[in-house]
């Protein structure tokens, strides 16, 4: 794809996300995605056979720069933990970079929460395949997939909610804290502390 071509999507894009704002996604049509991003019905036709097919394509385009490349990161340090953190930390680093499309979404999108929890499922999946420890776990990788998928969903979905109040890196650190010591293990630790 050329520099053009590249521009005149991200045009459409962007405009599919403003009209998303003020419109739900059944009542959009070509006509006002095109009179937003400036472009006739051709350009979009030439990008897009439909609304539904540009909506599937925005989000697969945010979807793809989420994780970065886990498993590169994981042959060069050798560490579960250290994987985990940039993972973690390549996650709220593009939702914050990307906070408008993600707050778009989460508002105005019908199972966008389902669709983020099953793209984050399948990329552990591939990383646990990848690193080969899949069939050295306790629990089954899918389980332990579906774990750290809605940990995740749910923890983004409350940031983006709350517009973003904590630093992408601290919001990393929050996730990694649950995921590798567990929320009930957080909650028995609590319990042996004294009482003020």
């Amino acid at each position: 794809m050329d520099k053009k071509q590249k521009q005149s999507r991200n045009k459409i894009q962007n405009a599919l996300l403003t009209c998303l704002n003020t419109t739900s996604i059944q009542s959009i049509t070509v006509k006002q995605l095109c009179e937003e991003a400036e472009i006739n019905r051709s350009t979009f036709y030439r990008h897009y056979p439909s609304i539904e097919v540009l909506m599937s394509h925005t989000i697969s385009s945010y979807f793809q720069l989420l994780f970065g490349e886990p498993y590169k990161f994981y042959l060069k340090h050798h560490s579960i933990s250290e994987s985990q953190f940039y993972i973690a930390n390549n996650i709220f680093s593009h939702i914050s970079h990307n906070a408008y499309f993600y707050q778009t979404m989460f508002k105005h999108y019908p199972n966008f929460y389902i669709l983020l929890k099953n793209h984050i499922h399948q990329r552990y999946i591939i990383f646990f395949e990848d690193t080969g420890f899949q069939n050295d776990m306790i629990l089954d990788k899918d389980i332990v997939a579906e774990y750290v998928a809605s940990a995740y969903a749910g923890m983004i979905q409350g940031w983006v909610i709350r517009a973003l109040d904590t630093p992408p890196d601290e919001m990393a650190q929050r996730l990694i804290t649950l995921n590798s010591t567990g929320p009930i293990k957080l909650l028995i630790d609590a319990e042996k502390k004294p009482r003020q």
